[in-house]
């Protein structure tokens, strides 16, 4: 079980760094962010201030497409808020691939592009994972920054059975980080075809997680 445990855990870290691949190129291309939504909220506000009309209407699109991203991840996975092996995960990933995909064919460089991306994230940030206790997020790092800090305070009032948790933080971190470097060279030096890669990156992840799901359901029989 630990194997299974392992790979889990390496697929986790896949998904943090397409997530932070995916906000890094509406960065790049946009200059808008589609996961960190405190940010755009926040821009609801100040644009509603100073009558920002244009700019209020793409903020709005933005928390749209990625609310209703996660309303959508609950319609597919259900109800209960621990993680299990369902088809459903793995169905999730290989959509966002092929979505990915249509959207460059249709939509390049179109503001709905970002909107798409948005809707991505929300229904990728909707699906609920619990690592061994811990919860994960693979869109936006707020809150695993918080926990990776809380943790640290943990330890040093000498709590060191936690060094665990904070590698694990710290990984999913730099996988997320990692994703947002490999984006940006990748529209450095390969221009939209980076977007290819993007999106058969999700469709593997899909795989990998079937395949995973396939080896666990072994080891229980």
């Amino acid at each position: 079980m630990e194997i299974i445990n392992k790979k889990l855990f390496l697929w986790i870290s896949l998904l943090a760094l397409l997530g932070g691949g995916m906000n890094a190129f509406a960065i790049l291309q946009f200059s808008l962010t589609a996961s960190h939504i405190t940010g755009s909220v926040t821009r609801i506000s100040t644009d509603l201030a100073y009558s920002n009309i244009p700019q209020l209407k793409i903020m709005l699109g933005l928390v749209s497409s990625f609310f209703s991203g996660a309303i959508v991840s609950g319609i597919m996975i259900g109800s209960g808020r621990d993680f299990e092996f369902r088809k459903r995960y793995g169905d999730t990933f290989i959509f966002i691939g092929i979505l990915l995909k249509v959207i460059d064919i249709y939509f390049y460089n179109k503001m709905i592009f970002v909107f798409i991306l948005a809707f991505s994230l929300g229904l990728q940030n909707g699906l609920f994972i619990r690592y061994k206790g811990m919860v994960i997020r693979t869109t936006h790092m707020t809150g695993t920054v918080t926990d990776l800090g809380v943790v640290i305070g943990h330890y040093l009032r000498g709590n060191r059975e936690i060094v665990w948790k904070m590698k694990y933080y710290a990984i999913n971190i730099l996988s997320f980080i990692t994703g947002g470097l490999l984006v940006g060279l990748g529209l450095k030096y390969c221009g939209r075809n980076v977007l290819n890669y993007m999106s058969l990156a999700y469709i593997l992840s899909g795989i990998y997680y079937f395949l995973l799901r396939d080896r666990y359901y072994k080891t229980k029989r």
